[in-house]
């Protein structure tokens, strides 16, 4: 179990992990009823038990906090990926449970993607952080295995899933693998941006509505 692996780690490593993922969680329940900028740094830290100066140990913004959560949900991902594709044998079917998934999620927390979509308009210089396998073994305690999947992007899931579809079979040879992860892409967060604000409830449906037509006619 991720709890015993998390015991057997040195004092130091274990106290490192747990206040960096405590912060982290400490965000997400601020994201809850806030906007980023409403969110202080006094309270993230407070919420964590460590002073406001000890947080830049950590995290240099609350901008890299956001994008350490970037990389925590593309562990997720990674995971529901590797689920879908044992159980159905299918490529496309593991990209659509990976949007599936998110849109669910994102449904419960709209304020979190909408943070998300700022940060990339805005071109942050944030740089992804070395997350280490107890920081991971901490923020999803129950996935066994964690350790051994990567934190990249959505930019790096989806695609080598569509040329493995490619490969298989599931999509023709001649498809525009960058231009299909593109209209993807602007589906998951153009969606977001015209329903979250007022009917999150409806993104889930309306975004696999999408996907799954997308796929029926690039397969066509």
């Amino acid at each position: 179990m991720n709890r015993d692996k998390i015991e057997a780690l040195s004092q130091r490593e274990r106290k490192y992990a747990v206040t960096k993922t405590d912060l982290l969680k400490a965000l997400l329940e601020e994201l809850e009823t806030k906007t980023l900028s409403q969110v202080r740094i006094r309270d993230l830290a407070k919420k964590a038990k460590i002073s406001e100066p000890t947080f830049f140990n950590y995290f240099s913004s609350k901008q890299d906090m956001l994008y350490y959560f970037i990389q925590m949900w593309a562990t997720e991902m990674n995971v529901i990926a590797k689920q879908a594709l044992k159980e159905s044998n299918s490529y496309i079917e593991a990209i659509s449970a990976i949007f599936a998934s998110s849109a669910i999620e994102i449904a419960e927390h709209p304020q979190i993607m909408l943070e998300i979509i700022a940060f990339h308009t805005q071109k942050s210089n944030v740089k992804a952080h070395t997350v280490s396998d107890a920081e991971k073994w901490l923020f999803f305690t129950e996935i066994e295995g964690i350790e051994e999947f990567a934190d990249g992007g959505i930019e790096t899931i989806v695609p080598p899933l569509l040329v493995k579809a490619v490969e298989s079979g599931e999509l023709p040879e001649d498809i525009d693998i960058q231009r299909l992860f593109l209209t993807l892409s602007s589906l998951f967060f153009g969606s977001a941006l015209l329903l979250l604000n007022e009917s999150p409830e409806v993104y889930p449906t309306l975004l696999n509505q999408q996907i799954e037509a997308l796929f029926k006619g690039v397969k066509c």
